[in-house]
């Protein structure tokens, strides 16, 4: 899909215009084969940057930074401006972001390049930027125009990122669908070894389901798509308050699941059988279930400034069964205190 890239876009009514915002690793290994296919396809006017790596650059600083450079590429605005995201999450984020901001939105694409941006984040339109204190506190929804996904550049991911990426193909399975957390079980190490048919068989099926969501619920205000933050209120704490420097994001998440579900398991609403199941797929797949290098005052303090909080109270997405999750609100904070303290090592 890369090489022939050019030719996909060109079905697609943009300008002639294309900046491109990639990270250091990504544009090293895949810039200038995009760069080659664009140019062949008839596209003259083509910008770069290629911003730092990780979740750390998710940020305020980096997101300016891009838009000066976007600046100096479209210095008289006489260009139709269309802004090409090469990269993972971050990448995509920050890139949408720019594209729902700059000049009141400009078209943009997403070419996620992680497992974890082909199964969620390259598709929604969330974009975005993190403060210091919490994740995602700065953002918009902006649809892309296009989301190509090129499965064999995932072969260049280290063993880490794969597993980060499973874990929100392991969310999909528990929120929504069961046979989807039996494939995962069943073909766990084929995954994780890049098997093509496995890889695109969770990718296709996480992308339906997440499209069916977010479909009906597009700007996360009826309460269908907060389902997709399964894991995420712990897990983006964990993040913050390790300063972003400790968990790919996908690890975060994958602790926030195992707390969600022993909350969800203390409420008398998921059963012990079930819990063990996803207990035991997390570690079989590689990923965390303690938390290091985290303060539970920082968790907390993080916890709270969820957007998914409302007036100071709390929800979460808690399962009821593999396969189907709930919104419950007002938890007792000691409940959800003593889960966490339980999982901290120091």
């Amino acid at each position: 899909i890369l090489d022939g890239i050019g030719n996909i876009i060109k079905n697609v009514k943009i300008g002639k215009d294309l900046f491109i915002v990639t990270d250091k690793n990504v544009g090293k290994l895949y810039s200038q084969r995009v760069i080659k296919s664009l140019r062949l396809a008839g596209y003259a006017g083509i910008g770069e940057i290629r911003i730092a790596n990780g979740e750390a650059s998710k940020t305020p600083n980096t997101y300016m930074k891009i838009l000066g450079k976007l600046y100096d590429f479209d210095k008289y605005q006489d260009k139709k401006i269309t802004i090409l995201t090469l990269g993972g999450g971050v990448v995509g984020d920050l890139g949408g972001f720019v594209a729902g901001t700059y000049r009141r939105g400009v078209d943009y694409i997403q070419i996620p390049t992680t497992l974890l941006g082909q199964v969620d984040c390259g598709l929604g339109g969330k974009v975005g930027a993190n403060l210091k204190e919490a994740k995602n506190l700065l953002g918009l929804f902006w649809q892309p125009k296009l989301v190509c996904m090129d499965m064999n550049v995932l072969q260049t991911l280290n063993a880490r990122e794969m597993r980060s990426g499973l874990a929100e193909i392991i969310k999909y399975g528990v929120i929504n669908d069961v046979n989807l957390f039996k494939y995962i079980e069943k073909n766990l190490d084929k995954i994780l070894n890049y098997n093509p048919a496995c890889l695109k068989h969770v990718i296709l099926t996480c992308a339906k389901i997440k499209a069916k969501i977010t479909e009906k619920d597009e700007r996360d205000d009826k309460d269908i798509r907060i389902v997709l933050n399964f894991g995420h209120t712990i897990g983006h704490a964990i993040e913050a308050a390790s300063k972003y420097k400790v968990y790919t994001h996908g690890e975060a998440i994958s602790i926030g699941m195992l707390c969600a579900g022993e909350i969800a398991c203390n409420l008398g609403l998921f059963s012990k059988e079930d819990f063990l199941r996803l207990d035991r797929l997390i570690e079989r797949a590689g990923l965390p279930n303690k938390i290091s290098n985290c303060l539970l005052k920082d968790i907390t303090k993080s916890m709270m400034r969820d957007k998914k909080f409302i007036g100071g109270v709390n929800r979460f997405i808690l399962p009821v069964r593999i396969g189907a999750v709930k919104v419950k609100e007002n938890i007792s904070e000691s409940l959800i205190k003593n889960i966490i303290r339980k999982r901290i090592i120091n």
